[in-house]
C-alpha cells in the first residue's frame, strides 16, 4: 500500500486527463503558469482586459476537496481509505496521502503566483516529488466577476507527524498586488475513523521481566522458598527456582513460558520441575483473561535412586503455580499487570473493558486492541532522541490526546548477558542496567543519562515545543492521555525515544535496529470533554532547558 499512495499524484494526473473536466492544460497561447506581471511582450504593450490592474487579486474561497475528510465526531464517508484520507481540527489539516486538490475562487485576471509547502517552494515540474498543476475549473462560478481554478499540489509521503505550512500565493494578471490562503498540514500514516481498533504493544522482553518479576516475587525473593497449596489441597514447599532457566517466546502461537525449581519430597529425593505452557490473551467487555494454547504442564527430573511413583502429587503443584503467575487477578500476575497497565491509563468512564477489542500475537510483541468512539490519526515515529532535525506535530490548543502506541521500536545488546544476545524493545521501554530488584531481567546498558533519566531506556515521549523558560516532557503508558496547552494557539509536540543521543544514533546508523514505533493519537475530546478532561494522565515533567552531556538536547536535570 505504501508504494503506492507514493505514486497517487501520477496516478491522480492520469485519471484528470482521462476524464478532460479536469484534465492539465494542453499547448496554448496562454498557460496560468506563464501569466506573469510584466505589462509589455515584445514590444507590444498588454493591457489587464479586466480593468482591475491597480488593485490586488482576491481569494473568495479555497476549498479542499481531495483526499476525502472525516465528518463530524469521526463518522467515515463511503469507501474510507485511512492511507488517502483527512481530517481537520482547529484549522490544521491531518493528512495521510501524498497531495491535495482545492477548488480556488478569486477575481478575474489572477494567476497562481506560487505554490510553497514548508519553506520550499513548489512548481510545475516534478522535482524530488515536488509539483502542482493548476487548470481553470470547468465549472465556474455564477459570479461573473470571479473565477474557479482546480490546483493538484503534490509532495513526497511522510508519515511521521511532521508539520508544513502550506501557502498558495495568486498574482494579478499584467498588473500589481498578491493574495495568499495558508494553513498548517500534517503528514501521518493514516487517518482513522471513530471506533477504529488501535493496538498497545508489549515487547518480548517487556513480557520477559514481568514473568521473571512475578517468579521471583512468587518464590519469596532472595529467600527463595516459599508453602503452596496443591491441587489435592497438601500443603509444599517450592524452592531453588533457577532465573537463568527461564525461557519465554512470543510468536503467533502465542506466549510460550519454561522455568525450573525444586520442591520437597521425602527421603531426600526433590525433584528438579520445569514447568511450561503457552498462552494467549481474550480482550472483550468482560476484561482480559488467559487462554491456554497449552495448558501448564510439567517434567521431572528425579535424583539417583529416587523413585518417581509421587509423580501425581507433585504435579498438582504446577496448575496452582503457573495460575499465581500468569492468570490470578492477584497484584503481580502476568494478565493482572497487563490489564491494570492498561485500564488505569484508560479514560475513567467506568466501563472502558467496553472498548477491549481482542488481542493477538506476533513474533516478539502482544498485542491488545482497544476501539475508542472517537477518531484519530497514526503517526511513524522514528527512534529519535531529540536529536533529530524534524518539525513537531501541531495540535489544537485544549485538546486531550490518548496515546496507544506499538511496534519493536529498537534493537540492542542485553546488559550483562554472555554470549552476546539482542532484545526488542517495544513502546513501555526496558529497564536500564542496573535498575532493577529482581535476578536475570532484560536491560540496556547506558554510559550517560538519557532524555529522561527516571524512565526505562527506548520508552515513547512526548515533548511540546520548549520555550525559554521551561519545557514539559510526557512518558507513554499504554493509553495515558496528555492535555495541549498554548496560550497563543496552536501547540507543537514532538514525539521521541529515552535515549541518549550517541546511542540512538549509534542504533539509527545499524540497518534495521531502530524502527521506531507506531503511534495512534486519539482526539479524545471528539468522545466527550467531560470524560477527556478527567482521563488518566501520561507521567510528566517540566524542567528548564538543560545541556546533557554527550550532545545538547533538553534532558532531565
Amino acid at each position: 500500500m505504501r508504494s503506492l499512495r507514493r505514486v497517487t499524484g501520477l496516478l491522480l494526473v492520469s485519471l484528470v486527463i482521462g476524464c478532460g473536466q479536469e484534465a492539465l492544460p494542453e499547448n496554448e497561447a496562454e498557460t496560468l503558469s506563464s501569466r506573469v506581471d510584466p505589462a509589455t511582450r515584445g514590444g507590444w504593450t498588454l493591457q489587464n482586459a479586466c480593468g482591475n490592474a491597480g488593485t490586488p487579486p482576491q481569494i473568495f474561497s479555497n476549498t479542499l476537496m481531495s483526499p476525502p475528510a472525516l465528518g463530524m465526531g469521526g463518522s467515515a464517508p463511503a469507501n474510507w481509505n485511512p492511507e488517502s484520507g483527512r481530517i481537520r481540527r482547529g484549522g490544521i489539516e491531518y493528512v495521510s496521502a501524498n497531495g491535495l486538490r482545492f477548488d480556488l475562487i478569486t477575481d478575474r485576471c489572477t494567476y497562481i503566483k506560487e505554490v510553497k509547502v514548508g519553506s520550499r517552494v513548489v512548481t510545475p515540474d516534478f522535482t524530488e516529488g515536488y509539483w502542482y498543476s493548476a487548470t481553470d475549473a470547468s465549472s465556474q462560478p455564477a459570479d461573473t466577476s470571479r473565477y474557479g481554478y482546480n490546483l493538484w499540489i503534490f509532495f513526497p509521503y511522510l508519515g511521521d507527524g511532521s508539520t508544513n505550512q502550506v501557502t498558495i500565493t495568486v498574482g494579478r494578471t499584467f498588473g500589481s498586488g498578491v493574495a495568499t490562503y495558508s494553513f498548517p498540514m500534517v503528514q501521518v500514516d493514516t487517518v482513522e475513523a471513530s471506533y477504529a481498533s488501535a493496538p498497545m504493544g508489549f515487547s518480548r522482553a517487556e513480557l520477559w521481566n514481568m514473568f521473571g518479576k512475578a517468579l521471583y516475587e512468587k518464590f519469596n525473593r532472595e529467600t527463595n522458598s516459599t508453602v503452596i497449596t496443591s491441587t489435592d489441597g497438601s500443603m509444599r514447599r517450592i524452592y531453588a527456582y533457577d532465573p537463568s532457566s527461564l525461557q519465554l517466546s512470543v510468536t503467533s502461537n502465542g506466549v510460550g513460558f519454561s522455568f525450573k525449581f525444586k520442591t520437597d519430597i521425602n527421603n531426600w529425593c526433590d525433584p528438579t520441575i520445569r514447568a511450561y505452557g503457552t498462552f494467549k490473551l481474550k480482550a472483550d467487555f468482560t476484561g482480559i483473561s488467559v487462554q491456554w494454547v497449552t495448558p501448564p504442564q510439567a517434567s521431572l527430573d528425579w535424583p539417583a535412586l529416587c523413585s518417581a511413583v509421587q509423580v501425581i502429587p507433585i504435579l498438582g503443584l504446577i496448575p496452582n503455580l503457573i495460575y499465581d503467575i500468569v492468570e490470578s487477578e492477584a497484584a503481580g500476575s502476568m494478565s493482572s499487570t497487563i490489564e491494570d497497565s492498561i485500564i488505569d491509563s484508560l479514560p475513567e468512564t467506568g466501563s472502558v473493558q467496553l472498548f477491549l477489542d481482542g488481542s493477538t500475537t506476533r513474533t516478539n510483541e502482544l498485542l491488545v486492541n482497544l476501539k475508542l468512539p472517537a477518531p484519530s490519526i497514526k503517526i511513524n515515529v522514528p527512534y529519535d532522541a531529540f536529536d533529530m532535525t524534524r518539525s513537531a506535530t501541531l495540535f489544537p490548543s485544549g485538546e486531550n490526546l490518548t496515546l496507544l502506541a506499538s511496534g519493536l521500536g529498537v534493537n540492542d545488546y542485553i546488559a550483562g548477558v554472555t554470549p552476546q544476545t539482542t532484545l526488542y524493545s517495544g513502546p513501555s521501554g526496558v529497564p536500564r542496567h542496573g535498575s532493577t530488584t529482581w535476578p536475570n531481567p532484560q536491560t540496556l546498558s547506558r554510559a550517560s543519562n538519557p532524555v529522561w533519566n527516571a524512565q526505562p531506556i527506548a520508552r515513547l515521549l512526548a515533548r511540546t515545543s520548549p520555550t525559554v523558560l521551561s519545557t514539559s516532557t510526557y512518558h507513554y503508558t499504554p493509553g495515558c492521555t496528555f492535555k495541549v496547552n498554548n496560550m497563543f494557539g496552536s501547540a507543537s509536540v514532538r514525539f521521541g525515544v529515552n535515549d541518549t543521543v550517541t546511542d540512538a544514533q549509534r542504533l539509527r546508523g545499524i540497518f534495521g535496529a531502530a524502527p521506531g514505533y507506531s503511534l495512534r493519537v486519539v482526539f479524545l475530546n471528539d468522545f466527550s470533554t467531560t470524560t477527556a478532561n478527567a482521563a488518566s494522565r501520561c507521567g510528566g515533567m517540566t524542567s528548564g532547558p538543560v545541556v546533557a552531556s554527550d550532545v545538547g538536547v533538553l534532558a532531565n536535570p
